[in-house]
Order: structure tokens, then sequence, then C-alpha cells
């Protein structure tokens, strides 16, 4: 074997490095929360949190919630009262279907503003990213990302800022934070909130913003 044929076999045989090619990523994911009674001072209410988050990297054959479209069951009491146990009873469905790939769980945020941090894997056969919290108080509001390609190709992202807005996830009437229970009939699709609580003069009102980061 001569000089130049050995220095090729070493190029074909090293290990593609970088973002190219590489089947599986981490990431830790920063969530900020600026909603305030600065930012949202219409009836602000006075203990306001982000309940239990849930989210999941998936194929494009699953939404978690998506504009225009009626949410899951598990999607209405995560809305109402901020329980992810059905929810993620309809993720482990999904998952024997082959469409999730990773469930991942965040705790509360009960100081307000405030922010919160948590880390997922994800893998080439399900590149996209969701997750989803109950704004709470309200009737049915919720904020998240849904179905967000952390994958370009053969290259992952190593950085993504995305705002977080104010849904209403179409399964109760109510208009204010503390709104009696007003069941929609029939159920609504999934749309931004838009009372003036979200929507002034000014445009629509983020909730806050999440900073995804590529870590490996």
């Amino acid at each position: 074997m001569n000089r130049f044929t050995f220095v090729f076999l070493l190029i074909l045989l090293a290990p593609i490095s970088g973002g190219h090619a590489q089947e599986t990523a981490e990431y830790r994911a920063r969530i900020n929360v600026t909603w305030s009674a600065e930012t949202h001072p219409l009836d602000f209410p006075l203990r306001p949190t982000f309940s239990h988050l849930i989210g999941a990297t998936h194929r494009d054959r699953y939404a978690m919630f998506r504009d225009g479209e009626t949410g899951s069951s598990g999607l209405e009491l995560i809305a109402e009262r901020g329980r992810t146990s059905l929810f993620r009873l309809e993720l482990e469905e999904a998952d024997d279907r082959k469409h999730i790939g990773a469930i991942f769980e965040g705790g509360e945020i009960e100081e307000i503003p405030g922010e919160n941090t948590l880390s997922f894997s994800a893998t080439a056969d399900f590149p996209l990213v969701s997750f989803v919290t109950m704004i709470a108080p309200s009737p049915d509001w919720i904020t998240g990302i849904s179905s967000v390609p952390l994958r370009d190709g053969d290259r992952w992202a190593d950085r993504l800022e995305l705002p977080l807005w104010a849904w209403d996830a179409g399964t109760d009437s109510g208009e204010t934070y503390l709104s009696d229970n007003q069941d929609t009939q029939p159920q609504q699709s999934v749309r931004l909130v838009t009372t003036p609580h979200f929507l002034t003069g000014k445009g629509l009102l983020k909730v806050g913003d999440v900073v995804i980061e590529r870590v490996r």
C-alpha cells in the first residue's frame, strides 16, 4: 500500500464531526416569562403561574396544537386545570404509533416574571419539538411552541429564540383570567387569544420567549 492510498483510507474512515450527519442532539431550553402586571396590566391576576410543562420531540405526523385545529381532551385538561396526566397518556399512545421520540416535563413557574430551564434530546427520526403549559389563572389559555424544526437537512440548529404567545384552547368561553367556567359547545379550534389582555393598540403581546440551545 503506497502512502497516497493509506492517507485516502484514513480520510474515508475518519468520523464525521460538527453538525453534519449526526443522528442525535442534546438541547437545553430556557423559558423566560415576561408576562407581568407591567406588560399586561388589564385584570392581571394576584397569583400568576405557568403550570407544569409537558413536551415532546416528534415527526411531522403529530401536532401538539395547531392554529385553526381542535385540541385533544388532554390539551383541554392542561388548558383548564394545568393537569398533564391525560395528555401524557395521549403522547404515549402517539409513541406507540411511532410518532413521538422523547417525552419531557418541567415544573411550574411560580414566580412571575421568572424562568425555567429543561433539557431534552432529539434524533434525526424525530426532529421537531413542541411543549405546552397553562397560563394560570385563565379560562383555557395556554402557551408553548408547536412543531418547531430542530434540523435542516443533516444539520442541527445551534440556537433558536422563539416568542411565546397566549393561545385559546377553544374549550371555555371565558374572556378574563378569573371568568366562571363556561364550557364551549361545540368545542372551538385553537387560536391566539385576542382579548384586550393580550391584544392592544401596540399589537399582540407575548408572554415570554424560549431560547433553545444545542449543548451536544
